[in-house]
C-alpha cells in the first residue's frame, strides 16, 4: 500500500522516487540483518522487536501530521477478479506442499487444479470485460512483455540472494548474523549505484545491449555460485554478489524505460501495475521452488548417509544451479532481442 500512497502524495516531478522499491527492499533486508546481529551481540534478540515497535510509533506520529489536498476519484474494482487473481498465491501454496512430506497428495493436486483454474478464469475475464483493471490486449507488446519477464528474473535474483543467500552463509558457511549483514551491504550499494548513478553513461548504448550486459553479469555471478558454492569463503561470496547485483541494477534501469513505451498514459499506468505485480509473484514463486529444491536435496543426501554439513552445501549448490539455469534462459531471451526480432510495433488492438 505504501508505494501507492507515496505516488499519490508526491508531486509528478518526484514520482521517480516511487521507482525505488527494489532498492528499498534490499536496504531494508540488510539493515534488518545488521540490527538483528546487534541484538544478538547484546544478548537479547527480542530487542529488535522493541526497536521496530518504537520506530513504527514514531512513523505513525509523523504520518498523522501530513495534510494534503488530493483530487478524489472513484474506481470500481471487480471483487470477482480480485478473488480470481489469488490463483497465483494458490499455486505458490501448491509448490510449498511439494517439500512437505506430511501433506496428502490429493490436497496438493487439488491446490494445483484450483490455482490453474482461478488464473485461467481471471485471464479470460480480464480479456472479455469492457473496462478491465489490467488491459492485457493493450499490453500485448512483445518488447514490453520481454522487459516484464527479465524484470521478474532480476527481482527474484535479489530476493533469492537476500533469503537463500543468507541461509547459505548462516547454515552452510556458519558466519554470524551481523557478519552476514555487513557482507551483503556492498552488493546493495553497487545495485543502487548501477540503478541510479550510471544512467547518463549507459544511455550512450542501445537498450538491448545494456540488457544483454546486465543478464550476462547475472549469469556469470550465479554460474560461479553454483559451481563453487562448496568452496566459497566470505570474500568470494561478496565478490560474486557484487557482480550479480551490478547486473540487476542495470537491468532495473533499462526495464523502467521499456515499461513506459505504451500508447497512452492509461496503458503506462497499467504497465507499471502489471510489472510490479509480476515481479512480486515471480519472486515468490521462484523462491518457493528453490526452497523446495533446497529442502528435498538436503534431506535426500542426509538420508543417504552424507554428513549434515556436506548435505547442506549440496542442497545450496542445487538451488544456485537451478537459478543459474533461469538466468541462462533470460540471457537467451536477450540474445533473441535484436532489431529484426523486436515486435514492439505489433500491438493487439
Amino acid at each position: 500500500m505504501l508505494p501507492s500512497l507515496i505516488a499519490t502524495i508526491l508531486p509528478e516531478k518526484n514520482v521517480g522516487l516511487t521507482k525505488m522499491g527494489d532498492v528499498m527492499l534490499g536496504v531494508a533486508l540488510v539493515l534488518a540483518l545488521f540490527l538483528t546481529g546487534i541484538s544478538f551481540l547484546l544478548g537479547n534478540w527480542q530487542l529488535i522487536n522493541i526497536f521496530l515497535i518504537v520506530l513504527s510509533l514514531i512513523i505513525y506520529h509523523n504520518a498523522s501530521s501530513i495534510k494534503i489536498d488530493l483530487e478524489i476519484s472513484t474506481y470500481n474494482i471487480e471483487r470477482v477478479n480480485v478473488v480470481l487473481s489469488s490463483g497465483f498465491m494458490v499455486l505458490i501454496g501448491w509448490i510449498v506442499t511439494l517439500g512437505d512430506q506430511i501433506t496428502s497428495s490429493w490436497f496438493s493436486w487439488g491446490l494445483l487444479v484450483i490455482g490453474i483454474g482461478l488464473i485461467a478464469t481471471y485471464l479470460w475475464r480480464e480479456l472479455s470485460v469492457p473496462n478491465p483493471l489490467i488491459d492485457f490486449k493493450g499490453l500485448f507488446n512483445v518488447r514490453y512483455l520481454r522487459a516484464v519477464l527479465l524484470q521478474g528474473i532480476g527481482d527474484a535474483s535479489l530476493v533469492v540472494l537476500m533469503i537463500i543467500g543468507i541461509l547459505y552463509l548462516r547454515q552452510g558457511l556458519h558466519y554470524s548474523v551481523i557478519i552476514i549483514g555487513l557482507a551483503l551491504m556492498p552488493s546493495i550499494v553497487v545495485m543502487i549505484l548501477m540503478h541510479h548513478a550510471t544512467k547518463r553513461w549507459f544511455n550512450k548504448f542501445e537498450s538491448v545491449n545494456n540488457v544483454r550486459m546486465a543478464m550476462s553479469l547475472m549469469m556469470v555471478g550465479w554460474g560461479c555460485l553454483s559451481l563453487f558454492s562448496t568452496y566459497l569463503n566470505l570474500i568470494l561470496f561478496i565478490v560474486l554478489t557484487i557482480i550479480i547485483e551490478a547486473g540487476h541494477g542495470l537491468l532495473m534501469q533499462v526495464g523502467q524505460e521499456l515499461s513506459q513505451n505504451q500508447k497512452s498514459a492509461r496503458l503506462n499506468n497499467m504497465a507499471d501495475i502489471f510489472m510490479a505485480q509480476f515481479k512480486l509473484m515471480s519472486s515468490g514463486m521462484i523462491l518457493a521452488i528453490l526452497s523446495v529444491v533446497l529442502q528435498n536435496v538436503t534431506n535426500s543426501h542426509t538420508s543417504n548417509g552424507l554428513p549434515g554439513k556436506l548435505s547442506t552445501l549440496v542442497g545450496y549448490r542445487a538451488t544456485f544451479s537451478l537459478f543459474f539455469v533461469i538466468t541462462i534462459l533470460g540471457w537467451i531471451i536477450t540474445m533473441l532481442a535484436g532489431r529484426n526480432l523486436n515486435l514492439g510495433k505489433h500491438i493487439v488492438k
